[in-house]
């Protein structure tokens, strides 16, 4: 005789149906619209965290407790959803993979990926020359966000973590090789860019030093990103590491967004980053005309 059926499995089944179409619908989603729906996840990850500070009264600024970092990594976890629901668990360890090892020749990605900390180095010591004094070891621990109290190994730290593997894992590890498929590391560069300005905008109301760029300056603001995603997508392309890009998005964070850095560093970094970004757009350019990308 048939055993009645408790109230519990009465709730289970029609929920655990629910749930079921539910990933249907999501991974049909991802498959069919794979940049809209990563996008749309990426953005709302990131979003959710900073428009809720918005709504509570939080501001990040020198002395708040308050921090945008979390937010930042709404871009990476959209990508292990996005790898997971298409591709598996298997191509989510490939993926973590790609985050957390440097690819052979390992000097040689070691040095990209740290050769913003060499390029501020050279800055600074200029100024040394010039009679201008250097900044100790210890101001470098004023990145933006960074909370009150950590020593500079956790900042720095906290910034690979949830700034460039954060962003880094998203736009460059799963978004730009997704649109260069689909065209060519140009377009793929250019569109990822416009992605990433957009995404910024809770971040114009929230954070101080950004609302600073509103206005005309916001115009190099951008100009600047377009450059970054750029050179940064060269670097991805060239090494094939999510961490190699992370690490140079890290470290020249902490050239160009700290005290000691602001002023000449940022300057000067800034337009290396733009005369190398217009080199690789004319290269890149330059090949698809012969038909090479």
């Amino acid at each position: 005789m048939a055993q009645p059926c408790s109230r519990a499995d009465s709730l289970r089944l029609p929920l655990t149906f629910t749930l079921g179409v539910a990933l249907s619908i999501i991974r049909a989603f991802f498959t069919r619209h794979p940049v809209a729906a990563y996008c749309a996840l990426a953005f709302s990850l990131s979003w959710s965290y900073w428009l809720a500070l918005i709504h509570l009264g939080y501001r990040v600024e020198p002395g708040s407790s308050a921090t945008h970092l979390p937010g930042l990594a709404g871009p990476f976890l959209a990508a292990v959803i996005g790898t997971g629901i298409t591709g598996g668990s298997l191509s989510v360890q490939q993926f973590l993979r790609r985050c957390f090892v440097l690819r052979q020749p390992r000097i040689q990605s070691l040095a990209l990926a740290l050769s913003p900390l060499a390029a501020g180095a050279l800055v600074f010591f200029g100024m040394g020359l010039l009679g201008r004094n250097l900044p100790s070891v210890t101001e470098f621990n004023t990145y933006p966000g960074a909370l009150p109290g950590w020593s500079l190994p956790g900042t720095v730290l906290l910034a690979l973590l949830l700034n460039g593997l954060g962003e880094e894992g998203g736009w460059r590890g799963y978004l730009l090789p997704l649109l260069a498929r689909r065209g060519t590391r140009l377009l793929a560069s250019v569109s990822v860019a416009g992605i990433w300005m957009l995404w910024h905008a809770p971040l114009f109301v929230l954070n101080s030093s950004m609302s600073a760029l509103l206005g005309p300056t916001i115009v190099g603001w951008a100009i600047s990103l377009l450059a970054g995603s750029l050179l940064l997508a060269w670097l991805y392309f060239r090494t094939e590491s999510i961490l190699v890009v992370a690490c140079w998005h890290t470290s020249f964070n902490f050239m160009v967004a700290t005290e000691p850095g602001q002023g000449a560093v940022a300057a000067s970094l800034s337009t290396a980053v733009m005369a190398l970004a217009a080199i690789i757009a004319i290269q890149w350019h330059a090949r698809q005309s012969r038909g090479d990308a």
